[in-house]
């Protein structure tokens, strides 16, 4: 979950530079990088934590969501960004 809320993290740091900063130009290739690269990570490392047992499900589901939901991050917000 912290890789995931990192990943996230960088995304929110362009939403605010370019809320409050618009003259301030983030190409979206560099927290495109950073967060798939933090969310294979961790979707590698929630997938490792699965064991035999059911209960071991329910407890990696957050993270394996987290992690796999941002790694399509980058691909809508180049439709957005190509509007």
């Amino acid at each position: 979950m912290i890789l995931a809320t990192l990943g996230w993290g960088t995304w929110w740091c362009v939403l605010f530079l370019h809320r409050f900063a618009p003259r301030v130009e983030v190409p979206l290739l560099l927290p495109s990088i950073a967060s798939t690269l933090l969310a294979a990570t961790g979707l590698v490392i929630a997938v490792l934590t699965l064991r035999a047992r059911r209960a071991w499900i329910l407890f990696a589901l957050a993270p394996l969501f987290a992690n796999a939901s941002l790694l399509l991050v980058p691909w809508l917000a180049g439709e957005l960004g190509g509007r």
